[in-house]
């Protein structure tokens, strides 16, 4: 019912009224005639914990990990789905920040991949971010369709231990505003991306 509710809260369209099909790689969109508002969205959740990212007219994709969670073998993760830049960063990273890069990595990694829609096709091996603060980066590999450029990629810390990656496309080159809400237990219940 969330995403519903945000998505009514663009265009007038009762939240029941809102109709959803999936692509050939599982991406649920909006499948009303006309797509209202011209709206991409993208979820993202873990136990108690939900976020929604919202956008008229961009691909756009977010995901939201448990810092606290025990994930055994970060490495053996890393050196299987990581570029062999990112593996060779995150192991020569001091042990007390290598788990913290580890799950920037993987949900930059997941919102893009889920901005682009076409799931694990593309390979996470394929392209590599680089981290600075709130910020990343992204260089895609020789032959790889897509250009950096277009793309903008963020990390926000809002409700610890939780960590929320955005991937959006800019639009004529233009960075986009992201607005996160919380509501009052702390659970992220938005973010808008707008021109």
């Amino acid at each position: 019912m969330l995403l519903r509710s945000l998505l009514s809260s663009y265009v007038g369209l009762a939240p029941e009224a809102w109709r959803f099909e999936a692509n050939p790689w599982g991406r649920p969109h909006i499948a009303n005639p006309g797509s209202p508002g011209g709206l991409f969205f993208n979820l993202s959740h873990k136990p108690g914990f939900v976020t929604c990212l919202v956008g008229p007219g961009r691909d756009l994709g977010v995901d939201v990990e448990d810092l606290s969670a025990n994930r055994a073998h970060l490495f053996q993760i890393a050196e299987r789905f990581f570029s062999p830049s990112e593996a060779a960063a995150l192991r020569a990273l001091p042990a007390e920040r290598q788990t913290q890069r580890f799950y920037e990595l993987w949900t930059l990694k997941e919102a893009y991949i889920k901005a682009r829609g076409v799931g694990l096709s593309l390979g996470l091996s394929s392209f590599s971010f680089s981290v600075e603060g709130d910020r990343a980066q992204v260089r895609f590999d020789p032959g790889f369709d897509d250009d950096p450029g277009a793309w903008d990629f963020r990390l926000f810390r809002l409700c610890s231990p939780h960590l929320i990656s955005t991937a959006v496309r800019r639009l004529e080159g233009r960075p986009p505003l992201i607005e996160m809400a919380a509501d009052a237990a702390g659970i992220v219940a938005r973010a808008l991306a707008a021109s």
